[in-house]
């Protein structure tokens, strides 16, 4: 199947009058309607095809939270532009990286940073710049649907970021699948709170929300004074809460109840127990796992709340559930030779769909996907009986230690929870005696903690014990709030040194 060609331009146009000037955007101080949103989309969108922007040309985005996010990212599309996601909290080499590895020369910010992207050799549209004039979306025609649409970056947990290209096509098929996957429907009246990258998870909710009417509260961060009270007060029937900022919200809202949310919305890291159970004390059974990628966005798998809450009630085997194939999806569980596994074998996950990425950009140049069009995960998975899909692990991240093969998720699971709501990971540190030691590391300074760690631990193998305790103020994540395993690594050599040997210690620097 094959979509030629993709009109935003007429689609938003007729979402704008089936819902009028609904509110469309809250940024936890001013409001924006959808007409509106619409016409300052079109205005920026023609300035970009006057500026001579082709269909696929590679564009950057840099924008903070904001309501300019949202307009800007909908002018992108309407110009046919490839745009390319930059964290607005990217360092100066980072964002030098990625403009270089995309060939992009042009791009879309505020007025605050424009000069740092001019200083790398970039033309700049500052959004504070874009003439309040609004302009008719449907004045913007087709666009190719072969065309790039959207540059996105991997999150470099095992070197340096790959830049994944999706094409307009895919990306249209992705809005349409995230609205099919939504239960209930949301509509006007009805508003979600999101509070991580706009450039990431949070803007695919957004344009589903949109799509059918409805609003989103926008906040910069996870702002537990503007959220809190939006929560507490039922200002919100939807909450996008990935585990790291859902733990955050747990943190303050310990001994609550909060009822009235038809779902929360979860993804990127896989839920663990404990942090579902406070979920569903401070919520109720609201949560909704899904599985994505950025090859192939959310929704790869679904397991809806229903099927969540029997699932945590008696977790079994190995792996974190997250649920069943999403509509276009087919997963396959595969060995090292590439053989295709069966039921409950444990192997890389291998994934197609019709809304995935077209292929890769790295420092070689671009790579489409191969020909039968799978994409290998490097994900650790297992299908089940009942055709529900389990992450295990990463296939990187797993430790060989004394000629055993141990996935650091199943010691985080018993972890979780030893340190309140403070992160636990499992890092390897190079070991001529083992291959590698296992070394567990908390965010926390509570001298307590070792000790109920090790308690936590008493059901699993002795091999799978870690080797020393570590606490640090705070675990290095990248842009999307993933711990970064390397940098953890990293922080440990730099304060500690490792005394090898049949019995390893590890010791102040």
């Amino acid at each position: 199947m094959t979509l030629d060609v993709i009109p935003w331009g007429s689609d938003l146009a007729a979402t704008v009058a089936e819902f009028g000037d609904a509110e469309a955007v809250h940024d936890g101080t001013r409001a924006i309607g959808l007409a509106t949103l619409a016409g300052r989309s079109a205005r920026l969108a023609l300035n970009l095809r006057v500026a001579g922007v082709s269909p696929g040309q590679c564009v950057g985005l840099s924008l903070p939270n904001s309501i300019p996010a949202v307009w800007a990212t909908n002018a992108l599309r309407l110009a046919g532009a490839a745009e390319v996601g930059l964290n607005a909290g990217l360092t100066e080499a980072e964002r030098r990286y990625c403009l270089e590895l995309t060939g992009t020369r042009l791009v879309v910010t505020s007025a605050a940073q424009a000069g740092a992207f001019r200083a790398l050799g970039c033309a700049t549209i500052a959004v504070e710049e874009v003439a309040d004039q609004p302009a008719d979306p449907a004045a913007l025609g087709p666009v190719p649907g072969s065309a790039w649409a959207k540059i996105g970056f991997t999150s470099g947990t095992t070197g340096r970021p790959k830049a994944i290209v999706t094409t307009h096509a895919a990306r249209w098929l992705s809005n349409v699948l995230q609205r099919a996957h939504l239960a209930p429907m949301p509509g006007p009246g009805s508003r979600v709170l999101l509070m991580t990258p706009f450039i990431h998870g949070a803007g695919l909710i957004t344009h589903a929300f949109h799509d059918r009417g409805a609003g989103v509260v926008l906040l910069n961060g996870v702002d537990l004074d503007r959220a809190l009270p939006l929560l507490r007060e039922g200002a919100v029937d939807h909450l996008f809460a990935p585990p790291t900022v859902m733990a955050k919200l747990l943190g303050a809202l310990e001994g609550e109840r909060i009822p009235g949310l038809a779902c929360i919305f979860c993804g990127t890291a896989p839920l663990l127990p404990a942090l579902y159970a406070k979920a569903r004390a401070v919520f109720g059974p609201v949560v909704r796992v899904t599985y994505g990628k950025s090859e192939i966005v959310n929704p790869i798998t679904v397991l809806p709340p229903r099927a969540l809450d029997d699932y945590y009630a008696a977790p079994e085997g190995e792996g974190v559930c997250v649920g069943w194939a999403g509509a276009g999806v087919e997963i396959q569980i595969r060995d090292e030779t590439g053989a295709v596994l069966g039921a409950e074998a444990v192997g890389e996950v291998h994934l197609r769909g019709r809304h995935m990425s077209c292929g890769h950009i790295d420092a070689s140049g671009f790579h489409p996907l191969p020909a039968d069009g799978f994409h290998a995960t490097g994900d650790l998975g297992r299908i089940d009986a009942r055709g529900r899909l389990h992450l295990v692990g990463r296939l990187a991240d797993v430790v060989k230690s004394g000629g055993y093969k141990i996935h650091p998720d199943e010691i985080e699971r018993e972890l979780a929870g030893t340190a309140g709501t403070a992160a636990v990971a499992i890092v390897a540190l190079p070991s001529d005696y083992w291959g590698e030691v296992i070394v567990a590391v908390a965010e926390t300074d509570d001298a307590a903690w070792p000790d109920r760690a090790r308690a936590a631990l008493a059901g699993l193998a002795r091999y799978k014990h870690p080797r020393a305790f570590v606490m640090l103020p705070e675990l290095p994540r990248n842009p999307q709030g993933k711990i970064m395993r390397r940098l953890i690594r990293e922080a440990i050599l730099t304060r500690h040194r490792l005394i090898d040997g049949p019995h390893p210690v590890l010791e102040p620097a």
